[in-house]
């Protein structure tokens, strides 16, 4: 290779990406939509009149001749795009041996949704499987399938078919959800199954093309849909997920961007050839899947079990590389494809990036930096009240214990859940500059600063003011033992209204007992690390106090979470999005058509489309605040971060 040219190539790539070998699990996911998209790809070198100098030995060891249709991809080495495309020849094979792999491991880990395909299903039976698999594929989205498992069969035996889970409401589902994560997932899984089974032209059924999966199913994206259309109904589509992007890149010595166009055009190219003209092509994707998963994993991949060995390009060069005893520390050496010498420069593959000399077949496929999960701090506030007069508080009388509770929005993270009423992202004050706002030293000083009493007695009083139907007024004794024990001449009546949850409907003083820190509780999602400082703030008087009928106050009808909880929820449809990638297809429009059912925007996967008109059955909203009895708290619907500010505040208690 000219010299040249070499060193662009080199520069090229070294500029253009960041090698992370350390890091072997970056697409350790069990199914996830893999669909991505980054800038325009590289283009090809300039031609050059010169043609390159052939060799077929190492500069630094003249008499050892190389193979040099396996270590085609070391260093800067040339190579025909061929070699990234399964010979016709070896598809025959290679789906034999996957076929038969898959039917003696089916069992093994004794997955509930996973079946033999049965031809002779009716319509019906076959839409009954798609319905089986589209649920297991959602849950398992970012979610490993032991955990999954029992979450399936709770579902299956609460929702048997699609519409059961028509029927349901978002209470329901995420009551059976809590704990799997990604909440947004079990309110796509409803909105889909009112929308299938409202649908005059689904009448319940899903529709059975990848085409029509992805415009009208919303959260289902290229390899959602290829699982379906190919495991339930037959149809040969392919099925390209986090496992098999791993398998296929290993199979192919595809060293290249994993997120690029062309890399993922490559991958679903080879992955459409395997499944091409087969009568299981259910059984061949599953194949893949299972083999990525258990077989070609990201760390100590168990090659010498591989059943697909003889075909992989990347095992065969490791095995070329110890047989020739190829040194590792050499990194000069250039070896050279015959074959490439002889084809102009710009036939060449200009995709692959170069390849370290070590880590054997996890060199495969290029690793990239993980995004790292930013860092927020939030306060959360356990706001309890009291029954039975002032005394409660000081241990005189059992009085009632009730707690505040949010509904988050409908959309982002945590969606639909309940939570302690909380003051979000407070290490990122608007005052400061975005970079400065994603510096640690800032994160540590802004969240310093939550710690002090007065900026806890500020929260809780902002928070219960948001809450309550009469905002509460006081001056704080910062001092005291309590953070915060209100002054009775401070203390208001409060104009509490029916809220619709029970409480009384006349007035009285509501008042901050005491505003007391609890500490830190970690909660780490997958793009946010959450550190919730929770304080136990405690409330008397309003609806039942004073010895009335024990009744909390009034609240507002809805929770205002402010505008960093806006941002929070873009912030999880952009990490969602990355993670499905983008939907292709559109929606007719029916924009100037007088709509008789109701009209709103709905997702076409990631994608909103204005003026589609979907018929969706009204639901009566829960209420967005509500008191909750002490008993009942961890059975409400609330996430496990929740749960362990709840377990966090009863260490206070004790």
């Amino acid at each position: 290779m000219p010299k040249a040219l070499k060193r662009k190539l080199s520069s090229d790539f070294s500029d253009a990406f960041e090698l992370d070998s350390d890091n072997d699990d970056a697409y350790d996911n069990d199914d996830i939509d893999v669909d991505f998209t980054i800038s325009s790809p590289r283009k090809s070198p300039k031609k050059t009149s010169k043609k390159p100098r052939k060799r077929t030995t190492s500069p630094n060891d003249p008499g050892v001749q190389l193979d040099t249709q396996v270590l085609v991809a070391t260093s800067t080495n040339p190579h025909p795009p061929s070699l990234h495309t399964i010979p016709a020849s070896s598809l025959p094979p290679l789906r034999t041996a996957l076929v038969s792999w898959f039917a003696r491991v089916r069992d093994l880990r004794a997955m509930p949704w996973r079946k033999p395909y049965d031809a002779s299903l009716s319509r019906d039976e076959q839409a009954q499987r798609a319905y089986e698999v589209w649920v297991s594929e959602i849950m398992l989205q970012q979610t490993q399938v032991a955990t999954v498992i029992p979450y399936y069969n709770r579902w299956m035996e609460k929702f048997p078919t699609i519409q059961a889970l028509a029927q349901s409401n978002i209470e329901t589902i995420n009551s059976l959800w809590k704990g799997l994560g990604y909440y947004s997932r079990a309110s796509r899984l409803l909105s889909s199954a009112k929308l299938v089974v409202s649908s005059p032209q689904y009448a319940g059924r899903l529709p059975d093309t990848v085409d029509e999966l992805m415009k009208h199913v919303p959260g289902v994206g290229r390899y959602s849909a290829g699982a379906i259309c190919s495991i339930a109904y037959g149809r040969c589509e392919p099925a390209l997920d986090g496992n098999v992007h791993r398998l296929l890149s290993r199979l192919l010595a595809l060293h290249s961007p994993p997120k690029s166009t062309q890399t993922l055009a490559l991958l679903w190219a080879g992955a459409t050839d395997l499944v091409k003209s087969v009568d299981v092509p259910g059984d061949v994707n599953q194949a893949l899947i299972e083999l990525g998963s258990t077989v070609c994993k990201p760390k100590d991949p168990l090659c010498a079990e591989c059943p697909v060995g003889e075909w992989c390009m990347a095992y065969n060069m490791v095995k070329e590389e110890k047989e020739k005893k190829i040194s590792k520390e050499k990194n000069a050496y250039e070896p050279i494809d015959v074959d490439a010498e002889t084809q102009d420069i710009e036939d060449l593959c200009t995709l692959c990036a170069p390849l370290p000399l070590t880590g054997g077949v996890t060199r495969f496929p290029m690793k990239v930096v993980k995004k790292k999960a930013r860092e927020e701090v939030d306060v959360v506030c356990v706001v309890e009240w009291r029954g039975g007069g002032g005394d409660v508080w000081k241990g005189k009388g059992k009085g009632q214990r009730w707690f505040l509770l949010v509904r988050r929005p409908e959309k982002g993270l945590l969606a639909g859940l309940h939570e302690f009423p909380t003051s979000p992202n407070i290490a990122s004050p608007t005052a400061a500059s975005p970079a400065t706002q994603n510096s640690k030293a800032h994160s540590k000083s802004a969240g310093t600063k939550s710690n002090s009493p007065s900026e806890l007695a500020r929260i809780a009083q902002s928070v219960v003011s948001r809450a309550l139907v009469d905002p509460v007024q006081g001056q704080y004794d910062v001092t005291s033992a309590f953070f915060g024990a209100s002054s009775s001449k401070a203390s208001q009546k409060s104009t509490v209204g029916d809220s619709g949850n029970g409480v009384r409907e006349d007035g009285g003083k509501v008042e901050i007992v005491h505003v007391k820190p609890a500490g830190d509780v970690v909660h780490v999602f997958s793009h946010i690390r959450k550190t919730y400082r929770v304080c136990w703030v405690g409330l008397r008087g309003g609806g039942g106090g004073g010895g009335g009928d024990g009744r909390p106050p009034g609240l507002r009808e809805e929770f205002d979470f402010g505008g960093e909880a806006e941002e929070e929820r873009d912030a999880e449809d952009a990490e969602e999005e990355n993670e499905r990638g983008p939907r292709s297809g559109k929606v007719k429009s029916t924009k100037g058509k007088e709509a008789k059912t109701k009209k709103r925007k709905r997702t076409n996967g990631d994608e909103e489309v204005d003026g589609c008109e979907v018929d969706v059955p009204d639901e009566s909203p829960a209420l967005r605040l509500r008191w909750v009895k002490m008993e009942d708290v961890e059975g409400a619907n609330i996430g496990t971060g929740v749960l362990k500010v709840w377990k966090k505040v009863q260490t206070l208690w004790k």
